[in-house]
């Protein structure tokens, strides 16, 4: 194992999105759904489709629409129909997200310091670098 990239990368992941989902259990809410809401938090003044989400995120639209009712229901997002497409559903933040943003950020700041602890500035910037390269490599 020591030799393959592949286990490291999934441990790393695997670490992230127990330690993230345990972070946010008591806002009841999941790491996929943080990603939507910053996702949307980083559209802020833009109309945002649920095809916006899906493209971006690269998922089904039936994965879109379970994560985004979840939300609704919880009160981060509202919903509503595209004024000039009826066919298009726009999604919007409510102020209620505020609230899990700034807790969701320190994790992501103490997170990232943990992983990169030890590195010297060189080293972080390599390894930003070598990870956009990997993510582009895969996109092929």
């Amino acid at each position: 194992m020591v030799d393959d990239i592949f286990p490291w990368v999934k441990l790393i992941s695997d670490y992230i999105e127990k330690a993230a989902n345990q972070h946010l259990k008591p806002f009841n809410l999941t790491l996929s759904q943080i990603r939507i809401l910053n996702f949307l938090r980083e559209r802020k003044g833009e109309k945002t489709s649920q095809k916006d989400i899906e493209d971006y995120f690269e998922v089904t639209h039936p994965t879109v629409i379970g994560i985004l009712k979840r939300l609704e229901r919880k009160g981060f997002v509202t919903s509503e129909f595209d004024s000039e497409d009826k066919r298009v559903k726009n999604i919007y933040l409510t102020e209620n997200e505020d609230s899990v943003y700034n807790a969701m950020d320190d994790f992501k700041k103490t997170t990232e310091q943990k992983l990169l602890q030890g590195l010297t500035t060189v080293q972080i910037q390599e390894v930003r670098s070598l990870l956009k390269s990997f993510y582009e490599n895969i996109q092929d």
